[in-house]
C-alpha cells in the first residue's frame, strides 16, 4: 500500500520504523540561494502576521480583569487580529480589495527586510531552526483563532436563536450581513457543525502528528468563511483570509508529498526538521505549551460551559423581562397630548406595533424615527465621525477600534450602564425599530425606559403600565419628546413556527 510518512529528524537521524532508501536528513541540505532568499521573506511577513502587532491589543489586556475573567477576555486575547496600520474608509476599503492593503504594507516590510537580511548574512547554508519556529508562530495562531471561534458555534453563541424583533422585522430594514447571520442562526445543528469544523482543524494543529490534515481543515474552513464574508459584506474577511493563507503555509512543506501520494501513487516521506533543544529549552517550551494550551483550550471551555449554565449569552441580553409578556402588540389606541390618532401606515407621531421580548427589551416600530444604525463588527465601518472619504488614513497604533480605545490612544471608559442596554443584537445591522431597555417597578407598575442605541440613550419614557388581562397592556405616561402618551395594545395571535417551534 502506498503510505504517507513523516521522519522526525533528530540528530540527523530518522526515526521512521520502515526501511528508508535515497532520503537525505533535512538539516543536511544546504539551501539554494533562491530558497533562502524565499525564506527570510516568508519568515519576516509571516511573523508579523502571526504575533498581535497592534498597540490597542496590548493595553487591552492591561485592562482585562484577570482574577475574573471569561469567556469574552479569552476570545479577544486568542482572536486577535492582523496588523491595521492603514485604511480606506470607502466601501471597497472595508469590505473589496483596498481592504487588504495592510497586506501589502507588510509585504513590503518583508521584501526590505529580506534585501538587507541577504546582504547581511550571506554564508548561512540553512535556516531550519527559524523556519521551524515560523511555523510554530502560524500553527499556534490558527490553532487558538480555530478554537475560539469553533467555541462560538459549538455553543451556538456567534449565531443566536432568533427573537421576536427578528420575526416583526421587514425584509428591506436588514443588512445583507445580517440575514446571512440569522439564515445560520434558524439552524443551530448546522452552526455547531461549523463550529465543530473550526475547532477540529485548530485543535489538531496543537499536534505536531495531526499538523498536515489540521492545516489542510483550517485552509478550507477559513477560506470558505473569507468568501462569505466577501459575499455578504460582514467585514471579517481579511483576518478569515489571513487564517487560511497560514494554514497554507503551515502545509506547504507537506503538499509535494501529499502530490506524490495522491497523484503519482507513490510512497513518501516528510522530513520534517525539528530541532534538538537543550533541557531547559525542553522545559520552557512544555510549559508555555501547556499554559496556553490550558487557558485557551480547557479553560476556555469551562468558561463557555459556565456562560451557557448562567444564560451568559454575549449577543443576547439576559435581565428578565416583565412575565408572560413576549410577542408582538398591535396599538389598537394611541394618544398623544390627548389627542387620538387612528391607525395609519404613514402617520409619524403613531406607534405602528409593540415588540416585548421575553428580556427586558421594548421595540417599537415608528414610520420615521431616524436612528444611527448600530453594527456588529468594529472594523468594518468607520464610526460617528470619522470621515469617508476614500483617503487612505495611517496609525502606527493600528485599529484602535477594535480594542475599545478612543482616538487619543486611551481605554474607553464608557458609563456602568446594565447589561441589558449595552446588548445591540436585537437591532444590530437592521433598522425600522426602536429598541428601549426597561427597568419595571411590578409594585408601582411603572416602566423606565432608555433607548438602546447608543447615539440615542440620552431618549427616555416613564409610562405607567397596568395589565387588564393576559393580552392588553395599557400603557400611560411621557415619550423622550415630554408629549403625555397613552396607548392600548393588544397582543397578535399571529405565530411564527419557527419561533415557535417546540
Amino acid at each position: 500500500m502506498d503510505t504517507l510518512a513523516i521522519a522526525d529528524m533528530k540528530h540527523g537521524i530518522s526515526t521512521v520504523q520502515q526501511p528508508v532508501s535515497n532520503v537525505e536528513p533535512a538539516s543536511k541540505k544546504a539551501w539554494t540561494e533562491k530558497q533562502k532568499f524565499a525564506f527570510r521573506f516568508a519568515f519576516i511577513f509571516f511573523t508579523i502576521m502571526s504575533v498581535p502587532t497592534d498597540y490597542g491589543y496590548y493595553v487591552m489586556l492591561l485592562h482585562f480583569d484577570w482574577l475574573n475573567l471569561n469567556y469574552r477576555h479569552l476570545t479577544e486575547l486568542a482572536a486577535f487580529f492582523n496588523p491595521q496600520f492603514l485604511n480606506v474608509y470607502s466601501e471597497s476599503g472595508f469590505f473589496g480589495p483596498a481592504s487588504y492593503i495592510n497586506w501589502l504594507l507588510v509585504l513590503g516590510i518583508a521584501l526590505l527586510g529580506a534585501l538587507v537580511w541577504s546582504w547581511l548574512d550571506k554564508k548561512r547554508p540553512s535556516y531550519h531552526d527559524l523556519y521551524y519556529l515560523v511555523i510554530v508562530f502560524a500553527r499556534y495562531r490558527v490553532a487558538y483563532a480555530g478554537i475560539s471561534w469553533g467555541y462560538k458555534k459549538l455553543f451556538v453563541m456567534q449565531m443566536p436563536e432568533q427573537f421576536e424583533a427578528i420575526w416583526n422585522t421587514n425584509l428591506i430594514d436588514f443588512l445583507v450581513k445580517r440575514l446571512y447571520w440569522e439564515v445560520l442562526g434558524v439552524a443551530p445543528v448546522y452552526e455547531v457543525w461549523l463550529g465543530f469544523a473550526e475547532f477540529i482543524a485548530g485543535f489538531l494543529l496543537l499536534f505536531r502528528r495531526t499538523t498536515a490534515i489540521g492545516a489542510a481543515l483550517a485552509f478550507v474552513v477559513f477560506g470558505n468563511i473569507a468568501i462569505s464574508n466577501h459575499a455578504y459584506d460582514i467585514g471579517e474577511h481579511v483576518p478569515s483570509a489571513l487564517m487560511s493563507l497560514l494554514a497554507l503555509f503551515v502545509l506547504w512543506q507537506y503538499l509535494p508529498y501529499i502530490y506524490r501520494v495522491l497523484v503519482k501513487e507513490e510512497n513518501a516521506i516528510v522530513p520534517v526538521y525539528y530541532p534538538v533543544l537543550k533541557k531547559w529549552q525542553r522545559w520552557t517550551r512544555t510549559g508555555l505549551k501547556l499554559l496556553f494550551n490550558f487557558v485557551l483550550v480547557v479553560l476556555f471551555a469551562w468558561y463557555e460551559v459556565k456562560a451557557v449554565r448562567t444564560n451568559d449569552f454575549y449577543k443576547l441580553p439576559n435581565t428578565p423581562g416583565l412575565t408572560n409578556v413576549r410577542g408582538i402588540y398591535e396599538v389598537s389606541l394611541f394618544k398623544r397630548n390627548g389627542v387620538e390618532h387612528p391607525y395609519n401606515p404613514l402617520d409619524t407621531a403613531r406607534w405602528q406595533d409593540v415588540i416585548f421580548e421575553k428580556w427586558s427589551s421594548m421595540g417599537v416600530r415608528y414610520v420615521n424615527k431616524p436612528q444611527q444604525m448600530a453594527m456588529f463588527s468594529a472594523g468594518s465601518y468607520p464610526r460617528v465621525g470619522e470621515p469617508y472619504d476614500g483617503k487612505l488614513h495611517f496609525d502606527w497604533r493600528g485599529d484602535l477600534r477594535r480594542y475599545h480605545l478612543e482616538a487619543n490612544g486611551t481605554f474607553s471608559k464608557e458609563p456602568k450602564w446594565p447589561r441589558g442596554v449595552k446588548i445591540d443584537w436585537e437591532f444590530a445591522g437592521m433598522q425600522g425599530r426602536t429598541f428601549y431597555y426597561y427597568e419595571a417597578d411590578t409594585v408601582n407598575h411603572v416602566l423606565q425606559l432608555m433607548n438602546k442605541n447608543r447615539y440615542h440613550r440620552e431618549e427616555k419614557m416613564v409610562l405607567e403600565f397596568t395589565r387588564p388581562n393576559s393580552n392588553t397592556i395599557i400603557l400611560k405616561g411621557m415619550d423622550d419628546r415630554k408629549d403625555s402618551l397613552y396607548i392600548i395594545l393588544n397582543k397578535s395571535d399571529h405565530q411564527h413556527p419557527l419561533l415557535n417551534k417546540k
